[in-house]
């Protein structure tokens, strides 16, 4: 591609265009696997009593700003949700219920990993 001075800062802007889009895509790949990954050990350490709980969590994707991913991983039993990772008092009033902390602990573990792969994603981006 010839460039000349006077289309300088058009051909700069495509580049940095081309650029831009390509690591928001790869961003947005590792946003969608961190949020599949995410429901799915959320649902594998999930209290099985009835199964309802395993079964009950999504992942909702919208677009932010035309190209950035947005990924929710959610409950649609979101109060059984905090009941269960904090604790209750029980029917008498007296006693607590022990923790079952299912979503905080692989909430953890995928952020660390997130960020790794995004970081390594950004510099596959060439």
């Amino acid at each position: 591609m010839n460039t000349t001075i006077a289309n300088l800062d058009e051909a700069i802007a495509d580049v940095l265009d081309d650029y831009s889009t390509a690591i928001a895509e790869a961003v947005n790949e590792q946003t969608e696997k961190a949020a599949n990954q995410l429901k799915k050990d959320i649902s594998a350490d999930a209290p099985v009593k009835t199964g309802k709980q395993r079964r009950s969590w999504r992942v909702t994707k919208e677009k932010v700003a035309g190209r950035d991913l947005l990924a929710v991983v959610h409950s649609t039993d979101y109060r059984k949700v905090h009941l269960l990772e904090n604790g209750h008092l029980t029917r008498n009033g007296v006693t607590r219920t022990k923790a079952i902390r299912y979503v905080s602990k692989n909430e953890e573990k995928i952020i660390e990993q997130y960020q790794q792969d995004v970081v390594n994603a950004i510099k596959a981006v060439r």
